[in-house]
């Protein structure tokens, strides 16, 4: 038997499903597996145990921050065994990729990556309209979760194991959007432009209580105020019920963007999606 670490971001709670079906496989096998959501914080330490499992949303075609920092905080690992999944709305872009190559650089040794789809809770489309993969991941996904853990398994237990290809790189237009939503700009700029509307805002405190890394705190007004450890996920401004939040995305310059977005992935034949409507903080499907 074999102890296992698996430490992924989940935000709305997809990703998790996806960790859990995956341990549920690598459970099945007879191993020990810790789950760690690293929305509550970091795992104490690697120290025991005999692979790591590293799990991530799509954020801007890229790991989301926390997950890329965790990674880099962690020690040489020596050839441990380890792998990947990674969840996605609309294109997984490098997220798989940049993990991947991480770890490499840790000196783990891959034995599995799996992605899949997951339900695209972003502002930005939602403003417009759209919600894309709304179901995944499907009941099928999770099931080939628990069939990506057995392969694991076999894996370790001596199997032959073809490291898959890196993904395809996203097109030009991707990754500028990924490099006007890059580290810097996000502490240096867009981490100070969150707009409140003092007079919507009930202090009901949701923002805080949603935001993944706490980079939200409480004036003595008890209304938001934004630090710099934003991960522009834009959950404060989607998830306000009196819509007081205003976020550098909802700007008229990025709109030609979500449009650009939107249509393209709306007519990608292999992409399902449905028509919603958000506000106040709840989406709708029309």
């Amino acid at each position: 038997m074999s102890a296992i670490l698996m430490v992924f971001f989940s935000q709305s709670g997809t990703t998790a499903r996806v960790a859990e079906s995956i341990a549920f496989g690598l459970r099945a096998s007879g191993h020990r597996v810790d789950l760690c959501n690293i929305k509550h914080g970091y795992p104490k330490s690697i120290a025991g145990y005999d692979m790591i499992g590293i799990g991530s949303p799509a954020y801007y075609f890229r790991p989301s921050m926390n997950i890329t920092d965790y990674v880099n905080s962690l020690p040489s690992l020596n050839e441990m065994s380890n792998f990947v999944f990674v969840l996605y709305g609309t294109y997984p872009g490098d997220t798989g990729n940049a993990i991947r190559e991480a770890l490499r650089m840790k000196g783990a040794r891959e034995v599995g990556y799996f992605k899949c789809r997951g339900a695209d809770l972003y502002q930005g489309y939602l403003k417009a309209g759209y919600l894309f993969s709304p179901d995944n991941p499907l009941k099928d996904e999770l099931s080939q979760a628990e069939e990506f853990a057995a392969k694991v398994s076999g894996i370790m237990a001596g199997q032959t194991y073809t490291r898959p290809e890196p993904d395809p790189p996203p097109t030009i237009i991707y990754r500028l959007e990924r490099f006007f939503t890059n580290r810097w700009l996000i502490k240096t700029i867009y981490s100070r432009l969150f707009h409140l509307d003092k007079q919507k805002c009930t202090a009901c405190g949701v923002c805080m209580m949603q935001c993944p890394t706490n980079n939200i705190s409480a004036n003595n007004e008890g209304q938001p105020v934004w630090s710099r450890n934003c991960l522009l996920c834009l959950s404060c401004e989607m998830n306000c019920p009196q819509e007081a939040i205003t976020s550098p995305a909802s700007w008229p310059l990025f709109k030609p963007v979500f449009i650009y977005n939107v249509t393209r992935a709306s007519r990608d034949s292999s992409l399902d999606y449905v028509r919603v409507k958000h506000t106040k903080g709840r989406t709708t499907r029309v």
